[in-house]
């Protein structure tokens, strides 16, 4: 039997490409911690960071037989830069969506009182689901909400990064819109 750590990546690579889930545990074993260093420093969440890493291994093996990159590990280590920069990016999806659906609320023409409860119920839920943020994130969100401050403003004000200020409104944002889902169903059921 051949020691595993004489393996390369190389001959684990054809080896996975061969359906060798042994090969596989090998690589995942060897790689996943550097991987998830490099998703945790970029994205400062570990859950976030984990969740990237794990994505990127169910990718990798669903497509390993198509992939010729002869560098795993830099193949793998670029496909997780590349999912930590999806999660930017529909980061600023999410805020974006959050913002229209403000803007669509205050906008809305009130016809009758029922509107008008509701609206105010949905308020109060928002309000209190923000008070209930963990404190540096609930100071982050209205910094960021509130008075309008950008990502990089807030950071400089609190003197943090400003992933730290992206994972804070993210999480946020994760928070209000359960709970508000989840109160338009309660509320709804009554109706």
């Amino acid at each position: 039997m051949i020691e595993t750590e004489v393996l390369s990546n190389k001959i684990l690579m054809e080896r996975i490409k061969d359906s060798d889930p042994k090969a596989f545990g090998l690589l995942y074993d060897r790689l996943w911690e550097q991987m998830y260093v490099k998703a945790y420093v970029i994205l400062g969440n570990k859950n976030l960071a984990k969740d990237v890493v794990q994505e990127v291994w169910i990718s990798f093996w669903e497509r390993c037989s198509d992939i010729e990159n002869e560098n795993v590990e830099g193949y793998l280590m670029n496909a997780v830069r590349y999912k930590v920069y999806n999660q930017f990016r529909n980061l600023k999806n999410q805020t974006a969506l959050m913002d229209d659906f403000s803007k669509y609320m205050k906008a809305l023409k009130y016809n009758n009182v029922e509107d008008v409860i509701n609206l105010d119920d949905t308020e109060k839920i928002l309000n209190k689901t923000i008070d209930n943020l963990p404190n540096k994130c609930r100071e982050v969100f209205k910094l960021s909400r509130y008075k309008g401050l950008k990502n990089n403003e807030i950071a400089t004000e609190l003197n943090i990064s400003q992933r730290t200020v992206e994972t804070h409104i993210s999480n946020a944002l994760k928070v209000l819109r359960r709970n508000v889902a989840l109160s338009f169903v309660l509320m709804s059921s009554f109706f």
